[in-house]
């Protein structure tokens, strides 16, 4: 959003729309998710406390610390344009469209 903005504030180009920069009600943004992991571990905290550097490699049959990592950033980038939308009370325009692996490798065999 922040490089439509720069775009519109230094090339006016999109002057005939009557857009100026940080307008998110005229902007409808989908974003669209790659798939998250087809078996989503879940790890608890009383068992990631007894974890050392080891169990945070390799525990459960998982690989924790890459997936904290993993799941994080996407989740992240979520969290940030739906919290700029809302605080621009403009929500209704951002729509986050997640499909679960599993669905899209049914779908690809």
């Amino acid at each position: 959003m922040a490089e439509v903005s720069n775009e519109i504030r230094n090339e006016g180009s999109c002057a005939s729309l009557k857009v100026k920069p940080l307008q998110y009600k005229k902007f409808l943004v989908i974003s669209l998710g790659t798939g998250s992991q087809q078996h989503e571990m879940r790890y608890s905290a009383d068992k990631a406390s007894t974890w050392g550097l080891v169990g945070w490699l390799s525990s459960s049959g998982g690989t924790p610390l890459i997936d904290v990592f993993s799941h994080a950033s996407s989740d992240m980038v979520d969290f940030h344009i739906s919290s700029v939308f809302q605080a621009r009370h403009a929500e209704q325009n951002y729509l986050r469209i997640q499909v679960l692996s599993e669905h899209i490798y049914k779908h690809l065999q």
